[in-house]
């Protein structure tokens, strides 16, 4: 067996455990969550909670389990964040675009 067959067998035979690998990675899919937009509101530390007014004038109430993801954020600032299905963050984001209602007709 040539070199070129040898590699070509153990990429073809490693294929299965390396998608494995890659399907029991610890991030987050995003299935079950979503992105809030807006200005934040209110951040207390101490309850580990915060608030998030969108551009459309709702307020979103999110939790913290890991505070570290909002160091040097504070209130009044525009901030993305995306939230899990119990209003949990699961990631900051770069601010974006305002979000804007749809033009009615």
């Amino acid at each position: 067996m040539s070199v070129k067959m040898i590699v070509l067998l153990a990429l073809l035979l490693s294929a299965p455990s390396l998608s494995m690998t890659m399907a029991a990675s610890p991030e987050h899919t995003g299935q079950g969550t979503h992105v809030v937009i807006g200005t934040l509101e209110e951040l207390d530390m101490s309850k580990m909670s915060g608030k998030i007014k969108t551009d459309l004038g709702q307020t979103v109430v999110f939790t913290m389990t890991r505070p570290d993801l909002f160091k040097g954020l504070s209130v009044g600032e525009r901030i993305a964040v995306r939230l899990d299905d119990q209003g949990h963050v699961i990631r900051v984001m770069d601010t974006t675009v305002p979000e804007l209602p749809s033009p009615e007709k």
